[in-house]
């Protein structure tokens, strides 16, 4: 037991043996003692409510120590004072989640890996294949996918108070950026004309012409369909951990529910 208990149960004991001794006292003065008979209606009223003073004293004095231990909880401060337990309003919502589209405006939601075949020739005297050379190769680059956070309009957001629970509707992932990685290019054999001799040597011209191929190549690519499924499945976890936080801090009452515009 502990030392607030042994505190308590004396003070009930105190308490009790006070209306014991308060009882015995009326009983003396107006009557014949506890176990007398005939006392008089003043006694017994007086009795009665000197018993209920000493009861409601004791119910006091528990409520005070009870409240000692209740600690306040922030967010249900934050709900109470919004008229009433999860009285809110889409309006209430709107303001935080399209002040963060102003400050993040792209959201980077995903990064993907791809690669390519292609090949790169080189041309011989007056053009002629006996004189050509051509190396295969494997090129290898990086998607990057991102959503518009300013096209979140107030009209993309909507609130079932039934259900508690908070709808955005954002737009689908694009591919906002390719970057090709000559590092991890991977080469492959090389065909020659049976008059081509020596490794296959490109012009600095040349060289940017097949960086620039490449790179359209890679972003064809990340372009397929699966790749924006994906990045779509990505868009929908960053942004649904992103504004579950600002509606949090609202009220933890409510959900997000992250749909696409149509």
């Amino acid at each position: 037991m502990t030392e607030e208990e042994i505190r308590e149960k004396e003070l009930k004991y105190m308490i009790e043996d006070s209306v014991d001794s308060s009882v015995e006292r009326a009983f003396k003065k107006y009557g014949r003692g506890r176990r007398g008979f005939g006392l008089s209606l003043s006694g017994i009223v007086s009795i009665v409510l000197l018993i209920a003073v000493l009861f409601m004293g004791y119910k006091w004095y528990e409520m005070q120590k009870a409240s000692e231990h209740v600690t306040p909880i922030e967010e249900l401060d934050l709900t109470l004072e919004n008229n009433g337990i999860f009285g809110f309003t889409v309006v209430d919502f709107q303001e935080p989640v399209l002040e963060k589209a102003v400050q993040q405006r792209l959201l980077i939601v995903e990064e993907q890996e791809a690669y390519v075949g292609t090949s790169v020739t080189e041309t011989g005297l007056f053009n002629l294949g006996v004189f050509n050379k051509e190396q295969m190769l494997t090129i290898h680059g990086t998607g990057q996918y991102t959503i518009d956070l300013t096209q979140v309009k107030a009209r993309d957001i909507s609130l079932d108070e039934e259900n508690y629970e908070l709808t955005i509707c954002i737009p689908h992932a694009k591919l906002h950026n390719v970057s090709y990685d000559p590092e991890k290019t991977e080469i492959g054999d090389l065909q020659r004309g049976w008059l081509a001799f020596g490794d296959l040597k490109l012009t600095a011209e040349q060289q940017n012409v097949f960086e620039v191929g490449a790179k359209q190549e890679l972003e064809a690519k990340l372009s397929e369909s699966e790749r924006f499924a994906e990045a779509d499945r990505f868009a929908k976890l960053e942004t649904y951990e992103m504004y579950q936080a600002i509606v949090r801090t609202i009220s933890p009452a409510y959900k997000v529910v992250i749909e696409f515009q149509q």
